[in-house]
């Protein structure tokens, strides 16, 4: 069976991708989130994707520990989220082909608020940078069902995407309500 390497955001975007790959990949989980702010948080939705693991059955992969530098996330709006995707995607590419896996993919194409085209773009140029296969799935349509099967069980469901940007733009929302 084909071994890919999921990066996964958190256990809720994780829930959908993981159902579709499931059947047809030998699947592993990797955790690499340095866009997450702050430290609390980031312990919280990486113990949530340790548990989701356990709980399916697969290998979970780590790099590095809390690491967030707001000054890296402190640039122009428009260029966040591209050089986010691109940090992360790019690191799961070269472990996944450090380590012999087949092919990579990202539990970010899971979430409908996330820029599935943009991800889908970075992916395939990393794909043929580091000459490893990117398996390329729409996993929005079991969005919701993942996650509302996880708030079942009681995991976290963050409020936000991740950086201190995104954390400010929730608490906008919420004051403005």
């Amino acid at each position: 069976m084909t071994r890919l390497l999921l990066h996964i955001c958190c256990a809720p975007c994780s829930a959908s991708a993981a159902d579709v790959l499931k059947n047809n990949f030998d699947v592993s989980f990797y955790w690499f989130n340095p866009n997450i702010y702050d430290q609390k948080e980031y312990e919280i939705r990486k113990e949530n994707a340790k548990r989701f693991a356990k709980e399916l059955g697969v290998n979970f992969y780590e790099e590095d520990g809390f690491i967030y530098d707001g000054k890296k996330w402190k640039q122009e709006s428009s260029l966040i989220c591209e050089n986010c995707y691109k940090l992360r995607l790019e690191k799961t590419a070269k472990f996944a082909k450090d380590n012999n896996f087949d092919a990579f993919s990202t539990s970010l194409l899971s979430s409908p608020y996330q820029k599935h085209e943009l991800i889908k773009q970075i992916s395939q140029k990393l794909s043929l940078e580091y000459k490893i296969d990117f398996v390329y799935k729409d996993f929005r349509p079991k969005f919701y069902e993942g996650k509302n099967s996880l708030r079942a069980k009681g995991y976290y469901l963050q409020k936000y995407c991740g950086c201190e940007k995104s954390f400010q733009e929730m608490l906008e929302r919420k004051n403005n309500k």
